[in-house]
């Protein structure tokens, strides 16, 4: 698949590049992303860990390669200063079934960017799955603890389907 990217009103979705380092540094090791992925090893902090996620983006971006493989990873970045402030991410989870994740900077919380950046996402992600001929279902897991997040699902036009250990599965239909 192609180097390409797609944009909605106010946000621009495309690979990361290396000028995304430091920011991409500063997001991860905000206080409320940190609350949300504990899980995570303490590397993932690190400036070296940065490169090598941007470098492993690079070249999925550069390979053919489908929804139904593994996740395709975008920044979301401001259209009008092309600044880092979030992910957006759709691949196939451990269910099988294709999943969203997504990440707000918290300076950028609570202004719509999330609904926004899903939005675009599950269009962009149904009218692939359409080409491959695939279900048109796309699911986030969130922590159910994690209200903001649900919320946010909710508000984009997934809703509960149910309860699975430690998270909240939310499903949209195309």
């Amino acid at each position: 698949m192609e180097n390409e990217y797609f944009r909605s009103e106010r946000l621009l979705y495309r690979p990361y590049q290396m000028r995304d380092v430091e920011a991409l540094v500063a997001f991860r090791n905000e206080d409320s992303r940190r609350k949300w992925f504990y899980f995570q090893e303490p590397d993932i902090l690190t400036e070296e860990c940065a490169i090598k996620h941007i470098n492993e983006n690079i070249t999925l971006w550069s390979n053919d390669m489908t929804l139904l493989d593994e996740e395709k990873g975008l920044a979301v970045v401001l259209k009008d200063s092309n600044k880092l402030i979030g992910f957006v991410g759709l691949g196939k989870s451990r269910c099988d079934d294709v999943e969203i994740g997504y990440e707000i900077g918290e300076q950028y919380q609570n202004q719509g960017y999330a609904t926004e950046a899903i939005n675009a996402a599950v269009e962009w992600g149904f009218s692939r799955l359409r080409e491959l001929g695939a279900e048109l279902k796309i699911v986030g897991k969130p922590e159910p603890a994690n209200i903001p997040s649900c919320r946010v699902l909710e508000k984009a036009g997934f809703t509960f389907s149910h309860a699975e250990e430690y998270l909240s599965v939310y499903k949209i239909l195309g």
